[in-house]
C-alpha cells in the first residue's frame, strides 16, 4: 500500500531541540480538517463492536456464534487490509475510501436487517465477515497523511502519539455510548449508527485538499515496491508482539461482557444493567491506553523499538492474565484499565517502526500490516474466547488469550535473537524518541 504524498512543512528552527508540543501539530495547515474528519469516521469502529455483539447473540442464542462473527469481521477486516491498500493506491484514495464507506454502511444495513429478524447463524457470520472485508482503513491512511504533512520526527511522534490517545479515547466513549444506545434500542438497530458515521466521516475527510495523490513507489533500504515486507525477517518480528496485544484485545472485548453478563441477574448477558457495565469497563480499557499513550509519549527510552514492543507486549499479557483472576467487577474494571495502559504504547511504537520499513512510497502498505497484524490477532482473540466462555467461562477466555500471547512473544524473542538489530530498528528507536539528529535516506 504505497505511496504518500509529501506536503513538507519547513521549520524555522530545528523543531526535535525544541521539543514541540501538540499544539503544534494542530495548528499545521491542513491538519485539523483532515484529522478530525478521520477521528469522526474512525468513531464508527469503536461503536460497531458492541451492538454487534449482543445483536447476534440475542439473533441466535449462542456466545459461541456471536464470538465466531466477531472474529470473522476482524479477520476480514485484517486479512483483506493489503487488498483494499491496492485498490486505493490503483484507483485513488478519494473514490476508494467513498466506494468502501458506503458499502461498509450498506452491509451494516443488512446485519441489521438478519439478526432483528433472527436469521439463521451462518447468515449473521457472514454478513459479518462482509463487513470487515470492506471496512475502510481510515487510520493507516491519517497516518500516512501524518508522516506527510509533518515529516520533522519530533512532530511525526508527537503526531502519532496524539493519533493513538484520541483513537483510545474513541474507545473509551464508544463503549459507553453503545451502551447507552443500547438500553433504548434494539442491538439491531444501534448498528445503523455507525453505519451512518463511518459514510459522514469519509466524505469530510477525502474533500480535505491534505488528501492527495501519493508520489510513485521508489527504493527504500535497498529493496525494490515490488519486494514483499513480510519476507524480511525484521519486520515480522516488528508485528508478532502486535498480532500478540490484537489477540488480547479481542478477548477482552468478548470476555469483559460475558464475565459481567454472568454475574448479572439470572446470568443474562443481554440485560440492560449488565450490558451498560460491560460498556464502562471496556471504556476503562480504552481510557488506560489513552494514558499510556500520552505517558509513553512524554517518555525518552533509548532501546529499539522491537526490545520495546517486546517489553510492553509482555506486561500487556501479565495484564491480562491478571484480570481472568478478578472477583469483582471493580476490580475487573481496575485490572482491565491498567493493562490497557500498554496498549497505546505498543502501536505507536509499531506505527513508527513500520513506516521506515515502508519508506520510498510504501508507508501505506507497511502501516497497514501494522494494522492487519492487531486485526487479525484480534480476530482469533474474539473467536477463541467465545469458545473458552462457552466451554469455561470468562475467566478462563483471558487467561488463554494470555498464554497464547505469551507464545507469540516467544517466536517474536526468537527472531530478535536471531535477527541483528538493523538500521531500520536503530532509525524506528531515534524517531519514537524524538532524538535530535534524524537520518535521512
Amino acid at each position: 500500500m504505497p505511496s504518500s504524498s509529501s506536503v513538507p512543512i519547513p521549520p524555522s528552527r530545528p523543531l526535535d531541540a525544541a521539543r514541540p508540543g501538540y499544539a503544534a501539530v494542530l495548528t499545521t495547515p491542513g491538519v485539523p480538517f483532515v484529522f478530525a474528519s478521520a477521528l469522526a469516521g474512525r468513531f464508527a469502529y469503536a461503536l460497531v463492536g458492541l451492538p454487534m455483539l449482543i445483536a447476534v447473540e440475542t439473533a441466535t442464542g449462542s456466545y459461541a456464534v456471536a464470538g465466531s462473527a466477531m472474529g470473522v469481521y476482524g479477520a476480514t477486516a485484517g486479512f483483506l487490509a493489503p487488498l483494499r491498500a491496492r485498490l486505493i493506491d490503483r484507483f485513488g484514495r478519494r473514490r476508494m475510501l467513498l466506494t468502501l464507506s458506503l458499502s461498509f454502511a450498506a452491509s451494516l444495513g443488512l446485519l441489521a436487517l438478519a439478526t432483528g429478524a433472527g436469521d439463521s447463524a451462518w447468515w449473521s457470520i457472514a454478513l459479518a465477515g462482509v463487513v470487515g472485508a470492506v471496512a475502510p482503513p481510515l487510520g493507516p491512511i491519517m497516518r500516512v497523511l501524518w508522516a506527510a504533512l509533518l515529516p520533522a520526527p519530533g512532530l511525526l511522534r508527537k503526531a502519532l502519539s496524539l493519533d493513538a490517545v484520541l483513537e483510545e479515547v474513541l474507545y473509551l466513549a464508544g463503549p459507553v455510548l453503545a451502551g447507552a444506545i443500547l438500553l433504548w434500542i434494539s442491538p439491531s438497530t444501534a448498528l445503523l449508527i455507525p453505519a451512518a458515521l463511518i459514510v459522514v466521516g469519509t466524505a469530510l475527510m477525502v474533500s480535505s485538499p491534505a488528501m492527495l495523490p501519493g508520489q510513485a513507489p521508489a527504493e527504500a533500504d535497498g529493496r525494490t515496491p515490488g519486494d514483499a515486507l513480510l519476507t524480511d525477517p525484521r519486520f515480522a518480528a516488528l508485528l508478532l508482539p502486535v498480532l500478540a496485544a490484537g489477540v488480547l484485545v479481542g478477548t477482552v472485548y468478548i470476555a469483559v461482557p460475558a464475565w459481567i453478563g454472568a454475574t448479572a441477574p439470572g446470568g443474562a448477558t443481554g440485560h440492560a444493567g449488565s450490558t451498560a457495565e460491560a460498556g464502562i469497563v471496556l471504556a476503562l480499557f480504552a481510557a488506560g491506553s489513552a494514558v499510556g499513550g500520552l505517558v509513553y509519549g512524554a517518555l525518552r527510552i533509548r532501546s529499539s523499538a522491537r526490545r520495546q514492543l517486546f517489553v510492553i507486549a509482555a506486561l500487556f499479557a501479565a495484564g491480562i492474565a491478571a484480570a481472568g483472576l478478578a472477583t469483582s467487577t471493580l476490580a475487573l474494571g481496575v485490572l482491565i484499565a491498567l493493562a490497557g495502559l500498554c496498549l497505546s504504547p505498543i502501536m505507536i511504537v509499531a506505527y513508527v517502526g513500520a513506516s521506515d520499513f515502508g519508506r520510498g512510497g510504501r508507508e501505506i502498505e507497511a502501516t497497514t500490516w501494522v494494522n492487519t497484524a492487531h486485526n487479525v490477532g484480534a480476530a482469533a482473540g474474539s473467536a477463541l474466547a467465545g469458545v473458552l466462555v462457552e466451554a469455561a467461562g470468562a475467566g478462563a477466555a483471558f487467561l488463554g488469550a494470555a498464554v497464547v500471547g505469551a507464545v507469540l512473544l516467544i517466536l517474536a524473542g526468537v527472531a530478535r535473537w536471531v535477527t541483528p538489530e538493523a538500521s531500520s530498528d536503530r532509525r524506528a528507536a531515534t524517531r519514537v524518541h524524538g532524538a535530535p539528529k534524524r537520518q535521512v535516506r
